[in-house]
């Protein structure tokens, strides 16, 4: 098994790792005990171990809760090797401006999904949220950003780690977290109040979470989403994340027990084709076979949001629901007057978008995002979902995600911009 460190380091760069500026939470942080500054903060699975305060200069609040989570990790397959099982996770919650726990009209949330070997924070450490939402102007509710794990790709896992344990985030998210906020928060507890957003491999889970639970949100954000797992270079992507870090939910000096690798009579499995497969069944289940681009392949169908979308999964959003990459090799129309990313055309010829032309990749780049997006547009568009799609120039990194987000905001919240960012 491949395990330098510029193996690492190209594997968690095929999932997100490009940084931005670190931003340091403005304020004093004021730590207090969770009893005192939540209504309830036991239940639903959930135990709130501490939170800290960080207030803003413009009048809003940054809230860190520590929590711990029945479904993360549990047993599964033997002893686990780690103990305890339970370990402190932590939500990021952004509160408005003067945020009453005690206002007759209830606030709206918006639940933002971490991409590939990132954390809850990364909203506002590579990029400043807050300022984000004060230059969007049309969002009014609070921001909601939760441990995902670094690569736990927003799944029950069927599967376990070498460590005989296995997270279930999407119990964690959608039967723990989501209830839990609406009883410690004034948010309107029911789907026309939630929207659900996210990057990469959160942009992944948007789209998992947004088909799976149409009767949990009303507004869905996808930046730079991964979207087609029939294509080899996100499998190869996904099988790498699961042998780079695993289930691991922040960087850790001992990754084995946290690892999922196959092995036969006790002996590592050096072949990589079954390595892939038996990684991605980790994840999603058994897989079936399916005939894309011309080849035979391997499909998860139930977790496959290109699969998903012809199934009229996103039916329920259209009208709110914002689709965002890059990878545009060049855009037609002068510099800075883009002729069609207005968010109402398909990618034209000039971005040579090409999902089919990939295979051979290592892993995903921005370009074949890019490409598998263009064909995810064209398909919601042939079903009558209507939708924001915006397409670029821009790269899998933090020049282009805020932006994004701020787009979205615009368009889901107020009045969407005349032209699409990064264009």
């Amino acid at each position: 098994m491949r395990g330098s460190p510029r193996w690492l380091s190209r594997a968690l760069t095929g999932l997100l790792l490009i940084t931005g500026a670190v931003v340091v939470p403005a304020g004093t942080a004021r730590a207090q005990t969770c009893s005192t500054t939540l209504p309830h903060p036991d239940g639903y699975g959930i135990t709130c171990v501490s939170v800290d305060r960080h207030l803003q200069d413009n009048g809003s609040e940054l809230r860190d809760i520590t929590m711990t989570s029945t479904a993360i990790f549990q047993a599964s397959g033997g002893t686990p090797a780690i103990d305890p099982l339970a370990r402190p996770i932590t939500v990021r919650i952004y509160l408005p401006k003067d945020y009453d726990p005690a206002r007759s009209t209830r606030y709206r949330s918006l639940y933002l999904l971490n991409g590939g070997g990132d954390n809850y924070d990364e909203w506002t450490t590579k990029t400043d949220l807050v300022s984000l939402v004060e230059q969007a102007r049309a969002y009014d509710g609070i921001v909601v950003m939760p441990t995902g794990g670094m690569t736990g790709w927003y799944s029950d896992w069927v599967g376990r780690t070498d460590g005989y344990f296995a997270p279930k985030w999407e119990t964690y998210h959608i039967a723990q977290l989501i209830p839990w906020i609406d009883a410690n928060f004034n948010t309107i507890a029911n789907r026309s109040g939630r929207g659900l957003a996210g990057l990469s491999m959160g942009g992944f889970g948007t789209l998992k979470y947004a088909a799976a639970h149409p009767d949990v949100f009303s507004v869905i954000g996808a930046f730079s989403p991964g979207i087609d797992l029939r294509g080899m270079p996100a499998q190869r992507t996904i099988s790498d994340s699961m042998w780079a870090s695993g289930a691991a939910i922040m960087p850790l000096t001992d990754w084995g027990a946290f690892r999922v690798n196959k092995y036969e009579g006790g002996i590592l499995v050096l072949d990589q084709d079954k390595q892939r497969r038996y990684r991605l069944e980790t994840l999603f289940g058994p897989y079936t076979s399916t005939v894309f681009n011309g080849k035979t392949v391997d499909d998860w169908p139930s977790a496959n949001p290109a699969e998903l979308v012809t199934q009229g999964k996103y039916a329920p959003y259209s009208g709110r629901f914002g689709l965002y990459a890059g990878g545009c090799k060049a855009l037609p129309g002068a510099p800075g007057n883009p002729e069609l990313a207005d968010g109402h055309h398909p990618a034209p010829d000039e971005c040579a978008y090409n999902s089919a032309a990939h295979d051979d990749a290592l892993t995903v780049d921005e370009s074949i995002l890019g490409s598998y997006a263009s064909d995810f547009d064209k398909t919601l568009t042939s079903l009558g979902v209507n939708h924001r799609y915006c397409y670029g120039t821009g790269g899998h990194d933090w020049n282009s995600w805020p932006d994004d987000l701020v787009d979205f905001l615009q368009y889901a919240y107020g009045t969407a911009p005349a032209h699409c960012p990064n264009a």
